[in-house]
């Protein structure tokens, strides 16, 4: 009876461990400065996004696009590349109108997430 007690316990034990797994996906925290999702351009039509990421994978690149376009206008491979924490400063130009910036960050585990920031004219 003890042995049947003790091999069901074992198994038990085998098949928590077993189907318990490390959550590895990737966890991104994207804020804007000052926590605000909109921001007005100057008369020049500029505007220039700050904020900060932090991610638990390193990250692999920061892309800016403009909502309703194929092409990021803003491919940051370099300055974001293998950080875990970042402070961001890119300046958006050419904005005439209102104009949704789609920010996408992606680590190096194949991992996205994506933000949107209104800029106003």
């Amino acid at each position: 009876m003890k042995t049947k007690v003790l091999l069901l316990a074992s198994i038990s034990m085998m098949s928590f461990f077993v189907s318990c797994k490390k959550d590895s996906a990737s966890k991104f925290q994207i804020s804007f400065t000052n926590n605000v999702a909109e921001g007005t351009a100057d008369v020049n039509g500029e505007y220039t996004l700050t904020g900060h990421i932090s991610s638990a994978v390193s990250l692999a690149k920061v892309t800016l696009t403009k909502q309703g376009q194929a092409d990021p206008f803003v491919i940051d491979e370099s300055t974001a590349k293998n950080k875990n924490e970042y402070d961001y400063s890119y300046l958006i130009t050419g904005i005439n109108s209102n104009t949704t910036v789609i920010m996408d960050v992606y680590d190096q585990s194949g991992g996205k997430s994506s933000a949107q920031f209104l800029v106003k004219k």
